[in-house]
């Protein structure tokens, strides 16, 4: 598979990351790209050898593409798949790599469709605490899982475009719906990463300063604590409804082993630790 011109819109950690890997894989003849950042543009130019063009308007950046990826943080995606729309030539194919799929699919699809264009969700599972384009990682994607999630009415060849372009990226493809992909997103990224956030928070109002004691274990349980509250914030907000029900069944599991450890039940507490170290020992 090779594309004569991608454009990528927004280069920070993902969408650079991405431009790296498919020059590099031979995935595509040229790369435009857009920040809303200047001085993202201006790194993006001194990399001519990726960047083949870095321009001001996402408009201008999409123009003659065949291959449109939106990288921007979540909440953006909608509105830049709108303004973008009457600038795609007809047959373009868009994706963006947001971590919610069932809203953005739904507010992109239509405007981008209606210009005679092509919108296929996707969400590669491969971020990182750190952003921005000096952390860009053309190895990123590398067996990685990634989540296509075409709507029901989506154009069949260009959801199969999309899910080949990721498996070319090096990733482990997964076709979905996007209601089933915001419920396993809720459960195995944004639980995790609101678990982690409240283990810092109660170290942090300890009556000393825990982080001299803090080992190993406590670094690797909580560094997804370090991303961005803007970007999850905007994540929570969009992902509301799976999150909630992921946060009900783990506030029920861990009233059990509190009950559990209350009433010294540790036959209790050692089934909990069992199932989980099964679980986690199969990563």
């Amino acid at each position: 598979m090779k594309f004569r011109k991608v454009a990528i819109l927004g280069t920070g950690l993902l969408g650079a990351s991405f431009a790296f890997a498919a020059k590099n894989r031979g995935l595509c003849e040229k790369i435009s790209a857009w920040s809303r950042s200047e001085s993202t543009r201006k790194k993006c130019s001194i990399l001519p050898e990726i960047f083949d063009e870095v321009f001001d308007s996402p408009e201008k950046a999409v123009s003659d593409a065949d291959l449109v990826v939106i990288c921007t943080p979540t909440e953006n995606i909608p509105g830049i798949a709108a303004q973008i729309a009457p600038n795609l030539k007809k047959g373009a194919v868009v994706t963006d790599v947001g971590s919610v799929k069932g809203k953005i699919c739904e507010l992109c699809s239509k405007p981008i469709a209606s210009c005679g264009a092509h919108f296929v969700g996707s969400h590669p599972m491969a971020g990182s605490e750190k952003i921005g384009i000096d952390f860009a990682d053309e190895k990123l994607f590398d067996s990685r899982p990634c989540f296509v999630t075409p709507l029901s009415n989506a154009d069949e060849d260009s959801a199969k475009k999309v899910s080949e372009l990721w498996r070319a990226m090096g990733m482990r493809v997964y076709v979905v719906s996007t209601q089933l992909h915001d419920a396993i997103v809720a459960r195995i990224s944004h639980l995790p990463h609101l678990a982690a956030a409240l283990i810092c928070d109660t170290a942090a109002d300890f009556d000393i300063n825990l982080l001299p004691y803090s080992g190993p274990g406590f670094r690797d349980t909580t560094r997804v604590a370090s991303g961005s509250p803007q970007i999850w914030e905007s994540i929570i907000t969009d992902n509301r409804a799976e999150i909630l029900s992921a946060l009900g069944e783990f506030s029920e599991r861990l009233g059990r082993l509190v009950k559990a450890i209350e009433s010294s039940d540790m036959q209790a507490v050692s089934e909990i630790l069992k199932k989980a170290k099964s679980f986690r020992d199969k990563l």
